[in-house]
């Protein structure tokens, strides 16, 4: 670990996965039946070799080139081609897609530990290794046995790009507005689609020898509105007959964005149908484009949360180190004392702050993160019995881990560039470019705003507000008397009552909606569902400082205490700042959530009465 490169925190993620979630249990599954315990560890292992020395490396050298349109095609920064050749042909691509068509199959819970780092370690690049993964599942959940074979194998092995094709100038988060149309043409089985798409990432690059775009369209006579949305497999070459990439398919990149961060990743304007010849093929059915995209939308916004979480680990290692390796003025307690040592600004309580507040939040959301990819495994493939308890925390999750993750995630290389000081706002670290690469998380698939408004309007009073019962019920095992030491204890009791003040919150928003109307209940929305991340990312630190309690016991023998263990012993030192994590999250950053109790009950709607205009 140091402060200039990229590394990934593998002590905690093993923590997290093995003696939290203990994902062994998986192997149990008959989905995960032909993995062991060592199959994924050692997934993990070489997953974070392959992030420090091959894929985070180059990511200064994106930020640095970009990418560049010319002549019609988009060229990529130097080593971008070769790094993504290496990790399709090591399989991290398709690392948990059906070995049916190329993939490797492990549970999500297992492979998110290598996926933060891909995410943190290099966001420009492996945003199109994601939508790749994405689209090709979507053909595979939907797809016909032919289009399946044609498409799918290709994708998973990064033969093949992909990309999802929703935004266009006039219709951004309004999907429903869409105006690209798909004519039936009079024969081939194919449509013409015709239409200008923005804000695409990976829409072209220099990695495959074809890209396949899922394309939202209206076919001719739909109705108007979401419901009348089709889905499209739009590849840029059309196929010959041997299913190998031949003639080009109308398909158009029109210009490249210019952006605050990830400038490596490709994010193009495309132009479908320019000549009237671009060839869609129909997934599954007209119309069905809405509720097949958001499959791959809910999947997207959990795949940004850990874009925000591999950011923050990041930042805080760098942190740390910087902060360890810079000396500057003398320890506060020695006041004017001008003879005093010099001491590394890691001493200093302003600082250690910032540093504990980075760690709480990091180990929060990935707490998050990981439980939700746990829940997602279960809900997937675990018991009948219980997949649909599992799928209700899915459900009300995601919205939470997704924002939790992009805002706390940029937050933290936020505090970075301040722990740094003057040379953090430089482009000689790495966190000027992190947070830069960050800032687009709460951005792209669905704003903070429209996950915010997700969970209130939808996932609180879905099945009369089962789900929210259902998540209740899932943290009510939190109890103080499970703790062993008095701090603990004490963030128990303090987060017991932030719950009292969260279901407070969640009634106030009702009363609001049916005594004033929509607006008026979801002015808050986002400060609820920054409420509900701190709510569930201090449940997790709580429920593993527990664990660190038992682990830390016997460790402590022989010495004073336990902070005299922690300083002498890597191991003891981890659970005991595993157990003041938990405690630094409860009293320093959970009490914002009285705010947001406050705002709501305070009836104030000054944003929605004042005249704003230029």
């Amino acid at each position: 670990m140091n402060s200039t490169q990229y590394s990934m925190d593998r002590r905690d993620i093993q923590f997290v996965q093995k003696e939290f979630l203990r994902v062994e249990q998986l192997t149990q599954l008959p989905q995960f039946k032909d993995f062991s315990p060592q199959d994924f560890d050692l997934t993990v292992e070489e997953g974070a070799t392959f992030v420090e020395q091959v894929w985070a490396p180059i990511n200064k050298i994106g930020d640095e080139q970009g990418t560049v349109l010319k002549d019609g095609k988009v060229m990529s920064p130097k080593g971008f081609k070769e790094a993504w050749k290496k990790c399709t042909e090591a399989g991290w691509l398709g690392i948990t897609a059906e070995p049916e068509f190329g993939g490797q199959g492990l549970p999500l819970s297992v492979a998110v530990g290598v996926l933060e780092g891909f995410y943190g370690g290099n966001p420009a690049l492996y945003v199109t290794t994601m939508l790749t993964a994405g689209a090709a599942g979507l053909i595979t959940s939907f797809g016909s046995a032919e289009q399946k074979a044609k498409f799918c194998e290709k994708m998973i092995t990064g033969r093949w790009g992909g990309t999802m094709c929703l935004s266009e100038p006039n219709a951004g988060s309004a999907v429903g507005d869409i105006a690209t149309s798909a004519v039936k043409a009079k024969s081939g089985g194919h449509y013409l689609l015709k239409g200008s798409k923005c804000w695409i990432s990976g829409g072209d690059h220099d990695f495959t020898d074809n890209i396949v775009h899922l394309v939202l369209a209206r076919a001719q006579g739909a109705p108007s509105g979401p419901k009348g949305i089709s889905l499209f497999i739009v590849p840029k070459f059309r196929l010959n007959a041997k299913g190998e990439p031949a003639e080009p398919n109308d398909v158009t990149t029109v210009r490249l964005e210019h952006k605050l961060g990830i400038k490596a990743s490709p994010t193009c304007v495309l132009e479908f149908g320019a000549q009237d010849d671009c060839h869609g093929y129909l997934l599954e059915g007209e119309n069905l484009g809405m509720t097949q995209m958001f499959k791959l939308m809910n999947e997207a916004r959990f795949t940004v949360s850990y874009q925000g979480l591999g950011a923050a680990s990041g930042a805080y290692r760098n942190a740390l180190a910087f902060a360890q390796e810079r000396v500057q003025g003398i320890p506060i307690q020695h006041g004017k004392d001008r003879a005093a040592k010099r001491t590394p600004i890691v001493e200093h309580p302003d600082v250690r702050n910032m540093l504990l507040t980075m760690k709480a939040l990091t180990e929060g959301i990935r707490g998050l993160i990981y439980s939700l990819a746990f829940y997602t495994d279960m809900a997937r493939h675990g018991p009948e019995e219980t997949r649909q308890r599992y799928q209700d925390l899915v459900e009300i999750l995601t919205p939470i881990a997704k924002n939790a993750g992009a805002d706390q995630g940029f937050e933290v290389t936020r505090l970075g560039i301040q722990v740094l000081g003057g040379v953090g706002f430089t482009e000689e670290f790495p966190l000027a470019q992190a947070m830069r690469d960050a800032k687009i998380a709460s951005i792209y698939e669905g704003t903070t705003g429209i996950q915010a408004l997700d969970l209130v309007t939808r996932k609180l009073t879905m099945r009369k507000g089962e789900l929210f019962g259902a998540l209740l019920k899932e943290i009510g095992d939190l109890r103080p008397e499970l703790a062993k030491g008095e701090g603990t204890r004490a963030a128990i009791h303090e987060w017991q009552d932030a719950v009292g003040k969260l279901k407070l919150t969640v009634h106030s928003l009702k009363q609001l909606g049916e005594e004033l109307g929509p607006r008026e209940a979801v002015l808050h929305a986002t400060d609820v569902c920054v409420f509900f991340g701190d709510v569930m990312s201090s449940y997790y630190l709580l429920k593993m400082a527990l664990l660190a309690e038992t682990k830390l016991e016997p460790l402590v023998n022989g010495h004073k205490n336990a902070r005299a263990a922690a300083l002498q012993s890597p191991e003891a030192r981890f659970y005991f700042n595993k157990v003041k994590t938990a405690e630094h999250y409860v009293f320093e950053i959970l009490p914002r959530g009285r705010a947001v109790v406050a705002k709501v009950q305070s009836r104030s709607f000054a944003a929605l009465d004042a005249v704003l205009e230029a």
